[in-house]
């Protein structure tokens, strides 16, 4: 009867052991974290959004993995330094980075300099937020509706240079639209794109919503078109891309350049992590885009969180590299002249 009671007791403390301070220190790839550095690469500089959203994880993160979170910016041609990096570390899972979804299908598709990574041979982790994107204009300008921007000839649309997001947008928008316009490269970021178009040098430019917003909130500018499938609650007069009217080839076109956006912000691992030690981030991920406190930081830092998990967002990965060949070609045509 003791023998019984003491093995009743010891399997009681081991599981309280496993479940207890939020941990996921089950046995197989949660335990491999407890005590060990994780590398959490972004791929931009520090202050963005990215780099916001991966300082506010790492400490949720840290919780419920038992490991030490160091946060690295590698910034770079368009995320691509970070994403090699990434996809050549060693497979134990202790680096991970977060990239723009865009960006790292982009550089496939387009046949980018630089990328010598295989995107779907990334170990997905999550998707931890949607990152819609918008078309803005000069508030006083003449381009004050996308019907507008239709209309016009010579249209004067800023980019931060060949590969850059804006600049896929506007290779693809205008024979998608019909716009009759010119990308204006030479720009260094999104602030300098914004103020272009602000002060009137250019027309029109495109990013996320969350950058974007502040010279709309301001008056300085206005959006006339979301990139995407639907319209945002922050901007619920502007229409959406899907809204559009369009041949079957353009319709067909846009359809794809809306799925590249649905890939978000993705955090990736190298290939070839363990299948536990993958779940075990995938579930730490999970719980930490629940949490209270920290969804509530990054509402107010104007940082949206839609948590979409590994396995879905490597489906709608796989979905866009299975592009039409006319929207590859535009991609390459974007990446011309890195």
């Amino acid at each position: 009867m003791r023998k019984l009671l003491r093995a009743a007791v010891i399997l009681l403390v081991g599981l309280t052991a496993a479940c207890g301070g939020g941990q996921v220190t089950g046995g197989g790839g949660g335990a491999a974290f407890k005590g060990k550095t994780l590398h959490f690469v972004v791929s931009y500089g520090t202050g963005g959004g990215y780099d916001m959203i991966a300082r506010a994880m790492s400490k949720h993160l840290e919780k419920r993995l038992g490991a030490t979170v160091v946060v690295e910016n590698l910034d770079g041609a368009g995320g691509l330094l970070a994403a090699n990096k990434v996809f050549s570390a060693r497979p134990d899972g202790l680096t991970i980075g977060i990239f723009s979804g865009q960006g790292m299908a982009g550089a496939v598709l387009g046949k980018a300099k630089g990328a010598t990574f295989e995107l779907p041979k990334f170990g997905f982790v999550a998707r931890v937020a949607a990152d819609p994107r918008v078309l803005n204009v000069r508030a006083k300008g003449t381009h004050t509706s996308i019907d507008a921007m239709r209309a016009a000839r010579g249209l004067r649309f800023a980019s931060s240079g060949p590969g850059g997001s804006e600049h896929i947008d506007a290779t693809v928008l205008f024979p998608v639209l019909g716009i009759d316009g010119r990308i204006i490269t030479g720009y260094k970021g999104s602030a300098e794109t914004e103020l272009a178009v602000t002060s009137g040098d250019c027309d029109a430019t495109s990013g996320t919503l969350s950058t974007r917003l502040p010279p709309i909130k301001s008056g300085e500018q206005r959006a006339v078109l979301v990139i995407g499938a639907k319209r945002v609650p922050e901007l619920p007069g502007v229409p959406a891309l899907s809204e559009i009217r369009l041949d079957p080839a353009n319709a067909a076109l846009a359809k794809a350049h809306i799925t590249m956006q649905e890939m978000g912000r993705l955090v990736l691992a190298p290939p070839g992590v363990p299948e536990d030690r993958l779940a075990a981030l995938r579930g730490a991920f999970a719980a930490v885009s629940k949490d209270p406190e920290f969804l509530s930081s990054m509402k107010q830092a104007g940082q949206p969180i839609e948590f979409v998990d590994g396995a879905q967002a490597r489906k709608v990965a796989e979905s866009v590299l299975r592009a039409p060949p006319a929207y590859r070609a535009l991609l390459e045509e974007s990446y011309r002249g890195q």
